[in-house]
């Protein structure tokens, strides 16, 4: 019975098949993923950056990310990979 009673907790962090993913989620891993990007290329640590999402056209999203008073935009598609970042304004 102790057993059950063990197992019966972890089975409910399996996730199920076929789980949808939240927008928001989606927009928190795009946004991740622009932070990282960014913080390797000024070769700083990732908390330094912060970035928000800024919109969506066909499936890829635009983020922008600033360290300091420095922007950057990324585009960021739904698994998270960063296709390209720019520098507005340099």
């Amino acid at each position: 019975m102790l057993a059950l009673s063990v197992a019966m907790p972890l089975a409910a962090c399996v996730p199920t098949e076929g789980a949808v993913t939240s927008p928001d989620d989606l927009r928190l891993r795009q946004q991740a993923a622009c932070s990282a990007q960014i913080a390797a290329h000024i070769r700083r640590p990732v908390a330094e950056v912060t970035s928000r999402w800024i919109s969506e056209t066909d499936g890829i999203a635009t983020i922008e990310a600033r360290d300091g008073n420095r922007p950057h935009l990324c585009r960021v598609d739904a698994t998270g990979h960063v296709l390209g970042f720019v520098h507005p304004g340099a």
